[in-house]
């Protein structure tokens, strides 16, 4: 984030303002920004860094150009406004747009290092979400971790910014009319997200409660494209949102995010987050609380890292190979406060536990412990994984070149099931990839079969399986080759 000090003040565009007292300011009564101008476009710049907005002239301030840039596509007013974050205050003075309290959709949000309405103006960011008794607000800033930023909910009057400290006041834009800052919620719901990797680009769509599917849409038209074309993808649900990983054919991975209200953030390279991999092949992701876990296999060994609530990364760390061979495939679930990892080395299913202290388990030869053999499975080719009831980890293969599938499980109290065929759900297909996950307490999985289509189908508590159907991939270019599936409520 831009911190403007006072040894800057006398530069025209860096100049640091001292605030004048606040106190006495009324809530401001002129229009905000409307959301779908101010908060989307500034969603969608998420993780890009200051090129797009002035060329990086001042690589370490550049807050206010981001929140000025954003103000200015949106169509509002903007004269007046420079590099300095303190000109949002000026602005706001001029304007009569200036407010202590009732921040809105679209307003510019001071922050002080101090603490006090009459400290300094060292950072600017923009009101993306406010709650319906005003408390708490989401925003996206410029310059925070050096690129723009998105912050989940949070209490204003409390919150500390990092270094750029409190919030002070909220700046409203000028020009453009006003609408409500938050619309009527729609009824909350478990959704199925799905992306379909295909002709190296992603397709997402949703599946509500109801059975209804939206269309598929291209993510990388709302995103931007990931560099080099797409050749794995996974998906994790935490607080309404979709964390979307793409492995890109050069090998390395990038993340976005699908807000619940169905604008995307931009794709980042999660290598200058996490630490630099090479020849990634492939990506699964979970979630543990609001913390996202991904783990991938990269040169044939396991790299897991933690995306924080916060929006920092841990760095990429190695997991032990399991039984000293090359790992193929990877799949995570959540457990509790544990993340369940299974890996596929050889055709042998291998499964670990790592506990939330950050410690991992000894691998265990979870084809032995489930009895694949028994169920005449010799050599499995994909997996993956889904948590249901009290930690049970339920898992879906395929086997002999994917022309035969099964589901087994590992209870919570750690003792294993054999696997049953799935030829009475589904026959008569290969399938190239499988997803699952745990949407509202079941089960769904979905399979990419060779004949092009894309089979749905769920488990139920009950353990009965649907009948599985095509999905509708009307709009999805290509040859269908990966899939993910995760669960959202909002």
């Amino acid at each position: 984030m831009a911190t403007i000090k006072k040894t800057v003040r006398n530069r025209a565009l860096l100049g640091a303002l001292v605030l004048a007292p606040l106190m006495g300011l009324a809530s401001a009564g002129s229009a905000a920004a409307d959301a779908p101008k101010v908060a989307d476009i500034a969603r969608s710049q998420v993780g890009n860094n200051c090129t797009p907005y002035y060329g990086c002239v001042y690589p370490n301030a550049w807050c206010a150009e981001f929140s000025r840039w954003v103000w200015k596509q949106a169509g509002a007013n903007t004269s007046g406004l420079s590099a300095a974050a303190a000109s949002f205050y000026s602005y706001g003075q001029r304007n009569g747009t200036l407010h202590t309290s009732g921040p809105k959709v679209g307003d510019a949000v001071l922050w002080d290092n101090d603490g006090s309405v009459s400290g300094e103006a060292n950072h600017v960011s923009l009101v993306v979400g406010v709650s319906s008794d005003g408390s708490q607000i989401q925003t996206v800033g410029g310059n925070e971790s050096g690129k723009v930023s998105y912050k989940n909910w949070f209490n204003w009057r409390s919150y500390v910014n990092g270094s750029a400290g409190q919030a002070l006041a909220f700046v409203s834009p000028t020009g453009v009319a006003e609408t409500p800052t938050q619309p009527p919620a729609s009824p909350k719901q478990w959704r199925a997200q799905v992306a379909v990797e295909s002709g190296g680009g992603i397709f997402h769509a949703v599946r509500s409660a109801d059975r209804t599917w939206t269309g598929f849409g291209n993510a990388e038209n709302a995103a931007g494209e990931v560099p080099g074309g797409v050749r794995g993808v996974a998906e994790a649900g935490i607080d309404g949102a979709t964390h979307v990983l793409a492995v890109s054919n050069e090998g390395k991975l990038y993340h976005s995010v699908r807000f619940a209200d169905g604008n995307w953030a931009g794709f980042g390279d999660v290598h200058t987050e996490a630490g630099a991999l090479t020849n990634v092949t492939q990506v699964t992701a979970a979630s543990i609380g609001a913390d996202l876990h991904v783990a991938v296999v990269a040169d044939g060994s396991v790299y897991h890292t933690i995306r924080y609530a916060n929006g920092t990364w841990a760095p990429f760390g190695k997991v032990a190979q399991p039984a000293g061979g090359p790992v193929t495939k990877v799949a995570i679930a959540s457990s509790g406060a544990n993340l369940q990892m299974v890996a596929l080395s050889g055709g042998v299913l291998q499964h670990t536990i790592r506990a939330s202290d950050g410690t991992w388990g000894a691998w265990g030869n979870a084809s032995v412990e489930s009895g694949a053999a028994a169920a005449g499975i010799t050599s499995i080719d994909d997996v993956a994984l889904a948590t249901t009831g009290a930690g049970d980890l339920q898992l879906v293969v395929t086997a002999n070149g994917g022309t035969k599938q099964f589901h087994g499980a590992r209870y919570g109290n750690g003792t294993w099931i054999g696997f049953n065929d799935l030829k009475s759900v589904v026959s008569g297909v290969t399938v190239t990839d499988v997803a699952a996950a745990q949407v509202d307490g079941e089960m769904q999985a979905a399979f990419v079969t060779t004949d092009g289509r894309v089979l749905h189908t769920i488990r139920h508590v009950d353990g009965n399986w649907t009948t599985p159907g095509s999905v509708d991939l009307a709009g999805v270019t290509g040859d269908h080759t990966g899939i993910a599936i995760t669960a959202t409520y909002n």
